[in-house]
């Protein structure tokens, strides 16, 4: 299983698996991010990002959570202060 690439500018990484455990489309997901597709994805996970600063991150994570997605338990946010240099990436736990 592969691993994804993660926006280090307030990107927002979801748990595919959590959209069928609390019934939410995957069109209902791209249109709360209002996005024709993800930064990257595989079958477990899906990235979204960059988006620009805490207001817009806090908008994501209110419409994420009236969609019925729990934080943390199905999706999270990743921020910080990174160099450019370097780049991350996600993939499920074992």
């Amino acid at each position: 299983m592969g691993c994804i690439h993660i926006s280090d500018e307030f990107g927002i990484v979801v748990r595919r698996c959590a959209l069928s455990e609390r019934e939410v489309a995957w069109t209902d997901l791209l249109g709360a991010f209002g996005v024709p597709e993800p930064l990257d994805s595989n079958e477990t996970l899906a990235s979204f990002g960059p988006h620009f600063g805490q207001e817009a991150l806090d908008e994501l994570t209110r419409r994420l959570t009236n969609l019925g997605l729990l934080y943390f338990d199905d999706f999270f946010a990743f921020q910080g202060d990174f160099p450019k240099w370097i780049t991350f990436r996600a993939c499920i736990a074992d």
